[in-house]
């Protein structure tokens, strides 16, 4: 019986063998028996949104920004600037941040030489009865070196009326703190509801930074400060009405909503396709405006990035007094604050692409975190000008990535960047701006600069009439890439004369 059971094993081992041969080596099969590969099915891709997206609330000040696209520290700090004394002392805590940023960066590289750094920092501002403004500063500085991201957290209330910043306990009276300190657990559960578990104590430290909002008094609670580091930065809203005689600042006229900052225009009745509309294989689009276009004259396309803005209506001033177009890289984060602006834009025929939705290196993200980016700027885009996406978006610092690829191959998206950079966002000089730009002009040539500077407008209200007086056309990219390179390849990168 022993010899019978070693026979059965012997026989099941060989069997096992000849069958796991024959499936690695399918060459050693019969061509007639080889197994039918199965067909690849690739579904649309499907359409990735969070859940609240993040807008930019600009109701006091203009947008200026610190930026280095140069690497290897990439920086975009957005902060504003309001026209009044304590515009010097924000502006000083953003370049103090970049500085204090950059010293820490040098410390990484010292061990490190290869090492990547972003500083990514946005800011809400609320104006709120005409008085006061809120200001809340927001962001984090990380590296490709493995370490949790510094989270940036910074808040200003200002009196406008004596152009004074207000402290914490001008705006509520810490005798009263248990009172506080009650309401704002009351409304942390009330609005962060998966809070509770970790709440073990409050004390008067959660009351560091506020801001003056419409509602009430916003509370800022930073990251790895008070929660576990699974929650993010979070506001807590404690209303008006509930901090009663703790509030100080109801002693001035009530606190009335302010009006909108930016009227809201409505879309067309025939909405326009959306983003999963976009042929899968080329990226093909005829721009409209086209028929006034030689192909056998030289052309140039102007591109600006990190609006709208403030001077995104001057721009265009500027290019309906010359007939000219171009091509607008838009924050989708920022598009609400500019929404008649970008529909203007689409209206007199320049275009408004995508240049990411928080202006991180998408590069740095994963696909659906790079997916999310583009189709909630896409989407945003079209919201406010009534046109259909562009399926083309340019990646903040010109970085890319094959994930990047990846993903903008599935959505049919071609990557635009540049071929002549004035580094406006570096210089901010007018004059080396247009020598830059008149130095490097070329049939094909797209040319990147910021739509955010007052130098760089005041540049091209020169290069503008000098580059049509050298017998250059200024078009979009969708159409100077259309002329130059016809179709464009989803996940391809055109860039420069002839793609």
């Amino acid at each position: 019986m022993k010899k019978f059971f070693q026979l059965c094993g012997i026989l099941l081992l060989a069997s096992a063998l000849f069958a796991i041969s024959a499936i690695g080596m399918p060459h050693l099969m019969p061509e007639h028996v080889r197994p039918t590969p199965a067909p690849v099915f690739t579904p649309p891709p499907e359409v990735i949104t969070i859940d609240e997206p993040y807008h930019a609330i600009v109701e006091y000040g203009t947008s200026e920004v610190i930026k280095n696209n140069n690497g290897p520290l990439f920086a975009y700090i957005r902060f504003p600037q309001g026209g009044n004394p304590t515009d010097q002392t924000i502006s000083e805590w953003a370049h103090d941040i970049y500085d204090t940023i950059a010293a820490e960066f040098e410390t990484v590289q010292s061990s490190e030489p290869n090492a990547i750094g972003e500083i990514n920092i946005h800011f809400d501002s609320f104006l709120v009865d005409n008085r006061y403004a809120g200001i809340f500063e927001n962001g984090q500085f990380s590296h490709s070196i493995y370490a949790p991201p510094e989270e940036v957290v910074k808040t200003f209330n200002i009196d406008l009326t004596r152009n004074v910043f207000l402290e914490t306990t001008d705006i509520l009276d810490f005798s009263k703190s248990d009172d506080i300190l009650d309401l704002l657990h009351e409304r942390l559960i009330a609005e962060h509801p998966d809070t509770e578990r970790h709440i073990d104590y409050i004390d008067e430290s959660w009351l560091y930074h506020l801001v003056i909002g419409h509602d009430g008094i916003n509370v800022v609670l930073e990251r790895f400060m008070f929660l576990p580091e699974t929650f993010p930065t979070l506001t807590v809203t404690l209303p008006y009405d509930d901090l009663g005689s703790a509030l100080l600042i109801r002693t001035q006229p009530p606190l009335d909503a302010p009006p909108a900052s930016q009227p809201t225009e409505e879309p067309p009745d025939d909405p326009s396709p959306g983003p999963d509309d976009e042929p899968d294989d080329t990226v093909s689009q005829v721009p409209p405006q086209s028929g006034n276009i030689d192909p056998s004259k030289p052309m140039i396309a102007l591109s600006f990035d990190d609006g709208p803005g403030i001077y995104t209506n001057d721009f265009l001033d500027l290019f309906e007094q010359y007939g000219v177009r171009a091509t607008f890289c838009t924050i989708g984060n920022l598009v609400n604050t500019q929404t008649a602006a970008l529909a203007r834009a689409v209206s007199m025929g320049s275009e408004v692409i995508g240049h990411s939705w928080d202006h991180k290196n998408l590069a740095k993200l994963s696909y659906d975190d790079v997916k999310t980016q583009i189709i909630d700027t896409s989407n945003v885009i079209q919201s406010a000008t009534g046109a259909a996406p562009v399926a083309k978006f340019r990646p903040p610092y010109g970085e890319i990535s094959d994930t990047m690829k990846e993903v903008a191959a599935d959505l049919g998206y071609a990557i635009i960047l540049w071929s002549v950079d004035p580094e406006d966002w570096n210089t901010k000089d007018s004059d080396a701006v247009y020598n830059a730009v008149m130095q490097h002009a070329i049939d094909g040539a797209i040319v990147l600069s910021h739509e955010i500077y007052k130098s760089t407008l005041a540049a091209y209200q020169r290069i503008i009439p000098d580059l049509l007086s050298q017998g250059y056309q200024l078009v979009t990219v969708s159409e100077l890439l259309y002329y130059k390179h016809g179709d464009l390849t989803p996940g391809g990168t055109y860039g420069g004369r002839f793609g």
